[in-house]
């Protein structure tokens, strides 16, 4: 689904940092120490030209450092805090989004800003047809943004505390593409959310949508037909057999193939009913919101599944810890059923087999 966004994007002034200039730096000193308060009282004291004190002088009023005239120069608060810092501080004007959940209009967490997460303008989610959109819930409220400046954690949703004299800009329409699962777990049914911001099942969105009357509908209305006649649909375009479907505790379907139907080292193909290796144990969502699992009785080829699996997670461009692969090697393994459950020696092992090499692990 597409979850209903709004898109804030403002102008802010921030504090450039740079290191002061000789005579900046004890022009500012001689004012907020010595308490000069006049350029012949700061030329005398630091030993220096009228001139030269006052050119200092223009310049530090200039990037809002210095207030007053005459006898009653004074640092300002930028100023005060350049000194106290010896950081010479320039304002500057940045640009940045915020965003803001069409539901409570509550701001998102700063892991929804990453490159794995892809936000939809209006157009570009009427234009698809892959995720159903829900309406906004409430309208953008105009303190919204006043609110999430005036917190002590406001930098944990994208709004760092050095942006100073906000001004918005725009606000614009968006959606967040997600998937909701209605699952059936041990205490119950639960809704689980994923999105590119968590590695699991995403608790803030779960949090959000969890009492959204709006999504009943849209769940209901995505399981409208027989199921059976859905997955026969899918199944006959892979050229898969209905008899190898069944139906775990009679909520999840799971479709069994031979170990053939898994291929390492080839590329899947539809019309051969493969898929590849790392998917097996893991769901398909199907056509109408439908999940699937993908299994295989051998254990030696889900076992080999669980191990490429892991292996990729333990490769990846960011580096993992030994804990982190153990963790995952624990969950695949209780995930495709093995015992005992696969270890790092196992995965290690594995690695050097297919030409992987040691691995290394922070």
């Amino acid at each position: 689904m597409g979850l209903p966004l709004y898109v804030v994007e403002l102008s802010a002034m921030v504090r450039a940092r740079e290191p002061f200039d000789l005579l900046d730096r004890y022009v500012g000193l001689a004012i907020v120490d010595a308490e000069c308060r006049s350029t012949a009282d700061i030329a005398a004291f630091l030993g220096l030209t009228e001139a030269m004190v006052d050119r200092t002088l223009r310049f530090l009023a200039e990037i809002g450092h210095l207030q007053g005239e005459g006898g009653t120069l004074s640092l300002t608060e930028l100023g005060l805090s350049a000194a106290r810092d010896d950081q010479r501080y320039t304002p500057k004007e940045d640009r940045l989004k915020l965003y803001f959940d069409g539901v409570r209009c509550a701001p998102l967490p700063s892991a929804y800003y990453s490159n794995g997460v892809r936000v939809l303008t209006r157009s570009e989610a009427l234009a698809q047809r892959e995720f159903a959109l829900l309406d906004h819930l409430t309208a953008f409220r105009t303190n919204t943004v006043a609110e999430l400046a005036a917190r002590a954690d406001r930098g944990d949703f994208n709004l760092p505390d050095e942006h100073e004299d906000l001004k918005t800009l725009e606000i614009a329409e968006a959606f967040l593409p997600c998937y909701v699962i209605r699952a059936q777990t041990p205490t119950g049914p639960r809704l689980l959310v994923y999105c590119g911001a968590a590695e699991n099942d995403d608790s803030h969105l779960e949090s959000i949508i969890s009492s959204w009357p709006a999504l009943d509908h849209v769940l209901g209305h995505s399981d409208i037909g027989d199921p059976r006649e859905q997955f026969g649909d899918w199944l006959r375009k892979r050229n898969l057999s209905p008899r190898n479907l069944t139906w775990i505790d009679h909520q999840v379907p799971r479709l069994t193939l031979n170990a053939n139907h898994y291929p390492r080292d080839e590329a899947p193909s539809r019309e051969n009913g493969t898929f590849p290796l790392h998917q097996l144990g893991s769901y398909s969502v199907l056509p109408r919101g439908h999940v699937l699992q993908l299994w295989c009785n051998d254990p030696k080829t889900r076992r080999q599944a669980a191990l490429e699996r892991a292996l990729t997670y333990a490769t990846s461009a960011r580096r993992r810890t030994a804990d982190d692969v153990t963790e995952l090697l624990g969950t695949v393994s209780q995930q495709l059923e093995l015992r005992p459950a696969l270890t790092i020696d196992d995965l290690r092992t594995y690695a050097r087999r297919t030409g992987q090499g040691d691995l290394h692990l922070r």
